[in-house]
């Protein structure tokens, strides 16, 4: 499931603007939904799927990344 987070600033006259919550870092990009991708109805960004793909398995990251990754494919 994807997580939005309620941009409070109005943008043309717009009563509010969703945007979506990275699973990973658990922030915004500034791209709103355009700045990352969907993956089993959960949002990552662009940065968080670079490190992922990059992260190789004896990096200090890869195994915070393995349980994030576990809790997207958990979702119902």
């Amino acid at each position: 499931m994807v997580t939005y987070r309620r941009k409070r600033q109005r943008l043309s006259g717009q009563r509010g603007v969703l945007l979506p919550i990275c699973m990973i870092c658990e922030e915004t990009p500034s791209g709103g939904i355009a700045g990352g991708i969907l993956v089993s109805g959960c949002f990552l960004c662009m940065r968080c799927e670079k490190e992922i793909v990059r992260t190789r398995v004896g990096d200090s990251r890869y195994f915070d990344l393995k349980e994030k990754i576990k809790k997207i494919w958990d979702q119902p």
